[in-house]
Order: C-alpha cells, then structure tokens, then sequence
C-alpha cells in the first residue's frame, strides 16, 4: 500500500512538473539585451551561447561570433548589431580558439571587422582551415588593450595562455567574452 502511494505521489509530481516546464516562457534562438548599468554593452545570445559588443561614438567591438552549428550565427549577430546601431564594426575579438566562440567569423570580417585574438588562438584555428572561420589579423601574447571612441577594452590575463577575459571601461562592466 505503501509502495503504491509513494508511486502515485511520484508519478503526480513528474505530471506537475512536466506541466509547468512545458509553460515557462522560452528564449528566442537570437536575442540581444543591453546590460542594465552600462553604457552601450550589449549581450548577444544564440541559443545557449552568448557573446558581448560595446557599441562607441567610432564604432563597435564585438566579441566571438558564437556561430557554431549554426551556419548563419554570424550573420545573425551582425544583424543585430545593426539594430542598435549603425555604427561600423571595427574589431572581432576573439576569446579563446575553442570553436563554439569563434566559428562564423567571416561575416564580421566582410562587415569590415578586424579580428583580435590570443597568438595560442590563431595557431591553433590554423590547422582547421575554415573559410567561415577567418584567422585573426592581430595577435597579442599577454595582454592586449582595445580603444575606440572613448571606450577600452582589455584583456585581463589568459589562462594557460589560451583563453582572455575582457573588460570595457564603459562604467567598469565587467565581460567575460561568451561566458
């Protein structure tokens, strides 16, 4: 009796649950949103991957086109770029050579972008030879500090020489690229 109580409870509880998961409000595959406390830091996501990009007086850094899988990300995101503003796209960052961050580079790269990225990147994206996925054209090996129209972005060290972290001096928010 006992037994079947406790299975019927369960089974309630996974019905419950089931129901009010089905209902909870879902994510767009794309969405941008300015982070609250900042000026003009905007968050890219793409389903489950996001990314950052300081819109400036001179222009925007944009930081990895988290495009993998999706053979339109990067197109997608420079589209929503162009929503906020029609500003140029001056620089790509890279954050790291793993793929989910870098794969779509291209279509920065041919909205006039130049792409920054750890030297340990660039050697490694070398060996895949993705025409969607350009090589940087300026590498750094420690730190690296981006400035555009009033605004820096820096890197703030790079774990095991692979990966960065950034930050932009618009009011101190501080990013992690593609968290």
């Amino acid at each position: 009796m006992k037994r079947t109580y406790l299975a019927v409870l369960a089974c309630g509880l996974a019905a419950a649950s089931s129901a009010a998961w089905s209902q909870a409000p879902q994510r767009p595959q794309i969405e941008t949103k300015k982070v609250e406390g900042t000026e003009n830091v905007y968050v890219f996501r793409n389903g489950n991957h996001q990314a950052m990009f300081v819109v400036t007086p001179a222009g925007v850094i944009a930081t990895d086109p988290v495009a993998y899988g999706r053979p339109q990300g990067g197109a997608a995101y420079v589209a929503e770029i162009r929503k906020v503003t029609d500003k140029p796209i001056k620089y790509l960052v890279y954050s790291h050579h793993h793929y989910d961050h870098v794969a779509g580079g291209q279509a920065f790269k041919d909205a006039g972008a130049k792409i920054v990225a750890h030297k340990k990147a660039k050697e490694r994206l070398a060996v895949l030879k993705d025409p969607a996925t350009p090589l940087p054209d300026e590498t750094f090996d420690q730190k690296k500090t981006l400035k555009l129209g009033g605004t820096a972005l820096s890197s703030c060290g790079c774990r095991k020489k692979r990966s960065s972290s950034w930050w932009t001096s618009s009011r101190w928010a501080r990013c992690r690229a593609a968290a």
